[in-house]
């Protein structure tokens, strides 16, 4: 079956909406797009927030390495990203080989924090494989089943290829819940005070992924809401800084 990219954009607008509706949990996600048609009037009209708060900036793009690549704008004033983006809009950038412009930004509030977590949740193939990961040269075998595999790390952030070795997955065959007992390798090495927090949002968000029919769904780094301790109506509430969702059927956008 054909698998659907979507923008960090739509994929957080997603995940806000299906976190909401199924967990009854409101992440506090605030994003904008912008490109090179975007009137930054009218963006600032339709959403006040961005004069509110200090901004992240980078590509929307499906690329890796924009903090290294002076991509990417921290604690930004929205005047401040306004220039950051018109600076590198259409810049061509060289990741791994492949060339091409930069074209749409995200923008979003930027959240002091000190720790960085990591998460991806994809669905397997039905028949044994090999899933090759080039960036670190290491190869791991899929049993012959079908399911979804569930990595996990403290590690999170820029250095995560680095820290590879810190990722923990879990496998789940199709129709098996996220349970507590299944996910419990994965928080394990936190601090006890945050394993029901993180236990909690990994749980909504595979119940997300399961909902959406989608195929990935990738965070990195996403953090615990440091307003609220980890918590806003619901458990295990956390900011996500960095992520991606692939879809089986293309999305439509939420209005």
């Amino acid at each position: 079956m054909a698998r659907k990219k979507v923008r960090e954009y739509t994929g957080k607008r997603l995940l806000r909406e299906a976190m909401k509706r199924i967990a009854g949990v409101e992440l506090p996600i605030n994003v904008a797009q912008v490109t090179q048609a975007t009137n930054y009037s009218d963006l600032l009209a339709e959403h006040p927030w961005l004069n509110q708060v200090k901004l992240v900036v980078k590509p929307d793009m499906l690329f890796g390495q924009r903090g290294k690549n002076d991509l990417v704008g921290l604690n930004l004033t929205f005047s401040e990203a306004e220039a950051f983006i018109r600076a590198r809009m259409n810049k061509e950038v060289l990741i791994n080989g492949l060339s091409g412009p930069v074209t749409t930004f995200v923008v979003e509030p930027f959240v002091p924090h000190e720790d960085e977590y990591y998460l991806s949740i994809q669905s397997g193939r039905a028949q044994q494989q090999q899933r090759q990961q080039q960036r670190q040269q290491y190869t791991i075998t899929l049993g012959a089943m079908l399911g979804c595999d569930i990595s996990f790390s403290t590690a999170g952030g820029v250095e995560i290829e680095e820290n590879w070795d810190k990722v923990k997955t879990v496998t789940l065959p199709t129709g098996t819940p996220a349970s507590g007992d299944a996910l419990a390798p994965l928080v394990a090495p936190l601090p006890l005070e945050l394993r029901p927090k993180l236990e909690a949002f990994l749980r909504n968000c595979f119940e997300v992924f399961d909902d959406l029919d989608a195929t990935l769904l990738e965070m990195n780094p996403f953090t615990l809401d440091p307003k609220t301790g980890g918590r806003r109506r619901g458990p295990g509430c956390a900011r996500c800084q960095n992520s991606h969702l692939h879809h089986k059927a293309a999305p439509q956008p939420l209005m």
